[in-house]
């Protein structure tokens, strides 16, 4: 039976922004507006940082997967109800959806069902042995590829609350170890821990975010795993995301953007941003103010990316290039 937590938080989001750009390589450019669609009767549409601007409801809910395993859910929902796109999300290694509140929350105040799994070897489990790679990587598949495609149990509960998915609209996403595990159903193809390779790719994806993706991993995956990449994606990273004796050179992420197939593919870097934005996220703590512009920045490229990759109607417009931040979109 699921458990559905009767209390919503509710949160209302926002940070400024400064409207400068700074080149930092010679292949990229400055991220700066996109021309998107006007909004209902012919008026503007709103910007990608006022939709971020607005409030959201969250609910806890706990379904049974296979032989009896629990999985927590923590499902974001925009403030008014009704029928919206839908995002699967897949946290960092041994960390937890609440983790990412930050980043979760905004998008689904933007107009997103947000669903992410508290997959096995979170920490907050407080399981006295750490799980083996072999059933991490299996659970979490399996996780996501149900955030990714809700079922009955999970449908009813959002029925209940009054929200409805659309089911033409989906966006795979996650960070770090669970970028990877998003990357897999837009087409990547990983190693999987008994050396064989399984096609995870979900045709209900039409686009791929993924923040700090890990680079070529042996054992999990190789360069020709970003080849088969079939829904538009975008990498997010930063001059300063290095986990030292596992990624000690930042470039080392944007792997899944430098093999994808052009055409296909977008990459956004900040300047002095690490793997949690400072803090923001994952592994939270107060972070500096160059962090928290950035990381309100790269939200905003996100939604703005998203809307246009799931063909939304009313598109967001994104503002000026903000100091620090590079874009690339082929």
């Amino acid at each position: 039976m699921a458990e559905i937590d009767p209390g919503y938080l509710t949160t209302q989001h926002g940070l400024a922004v400064s409207v400068a750009a700074l080149l930092l390589t010679s292949c990229m450019h400055p991220a700066g507006p996109i021309d998107s669609p006007s909004g209902p009767n012919g008026s503007p549409a709103a910007t990608c940082a006022d939709r971020l601007d607005r409030q959201s409801r969250e609910f806890s809910l706990t379904v049974l997967a296979e032989a009896g395993r629990e999985v927590p859910l923590t499902i974001f929902l925009p403030q008014e109800r009704g029928t919206y796109p839908l995002i699967g999300f897949s946290h960092g290694a041994f960390a937890s959806p609440t983790r990412y509140r930050a980043m979760l929350a905004p998008l689904a105040s933007a107009g997103y069902i947000l669903i992410a799994p508290m997959h096995i070897d979170s920490e907050q489990f407080g399981a006295t042995e750490r799980p083996t790679h072999a059933e991490t990587w299996r659970t979490r598949n399996l996780d996501m590829a149900r955030a990714l495609a809700p079922d009955q149990q999970i449908q009813e509960a959002l029925k209940k609350q009054g929200y409805s998915i659309d089911s033409d609209q989906t966006v795979s996403a996650g960070h770090s170890y669970g970028a990877v595990i998003a990357q897999l159903p837009g087409g990547a193809m990983a190693v999987e821990p008994d050396g064989s390779q399984i096609d995870r790719s979900n045709p209900a994806v039409d686009a791929v975010v993924g923040w700090s993706p890990p680079g070529e991993v042996p054992g999990m995956i190789s360069a020709t795993g970003w080849s088969t990449l079939s829904a538009p994606t975008l990498t997010i990273t930063g001059t300063t995301d290095i986990l030292p004796g596992f990624i000690d050179d930042w470039r080392a992420h944007k792997a899944s953007y430098d093999y994808a197939p052009e055409g296909n593919r977008a990459v956004w870097v900040g300047e002095g941003i690490d793997h949690y934005f400072g803090g923001m996220f994952g592994r939270e703590k107060p972070a500096n103010e160059n962090s928290r512009q950035l990381f309100k920045r790269a939200l905003e490229v996100s939604l703005n990316f998203m809307d246009r990759a799931i063909g939304r109607t009313e598109v967001c417009v994104l503002n000026e290039a903000t100091v620090g931040e590079v874009y690339q979109e082929d």
